[in-house]
């Protein structure tokens, strides 16, 4: 689907779920949030209009981490670029920031779900 963060090229399982908590802006993935897919595929950080864009981290379904700065689904900086130290640890403060609010957003998303699930509960109650 156009919501997947999967690359182009590639073709996801028909059998595959994906799950998105956190921010929207225009019915699309923008701001911070984690997706998570069933076969194993993880990615918290910052989005924009449905792809990986900003600070974040994917973790593989084998354990392995892509961490650092995506654009239109791409990794386009890491870690393993060999950079300052000093430049080293603030690449690293941004990506820890940018997982830390996506994990806050997804938070967020499932409170607002809930508070949803509870109205509608109460509401159909009260027409009856």
């Amino acid at each position: 689907s156009n919501a997947s963060f999967v690359i182009e090229d590639e073709t996801m399982d028909p059998s595959v779920t994906e799950t998105y908590m956190g921010e929207w802006k225009n019915d699309k993935r923008s701001g911070y949030g984690i997706s998570e897919r069933s076969d194993g595929l993880k990615y918290e950080g910052e989005w924009y209009a449905n792809k990986k864009y900003g600070y974040g981290v994917t973790t593989f379904s084998n354990g392995e981490k892509e961490e650092g700065k995506y654009k239109n689904n791409v990794l386009i900086t890491s870690q393993k670029k060999k950079l300052f130290l000093m430049r080293s640890a603030k690449f690293r403060e941004r990506i820890d920031a940018a997982v830390n609010a996506a994990q806050r957003a997804s938070k967020i998303a499932l409170q607002k779900s809930d508070i949803a699930i509870n109205r509608t509960a109460t509401a159909r109650g009260k027409a009856v």
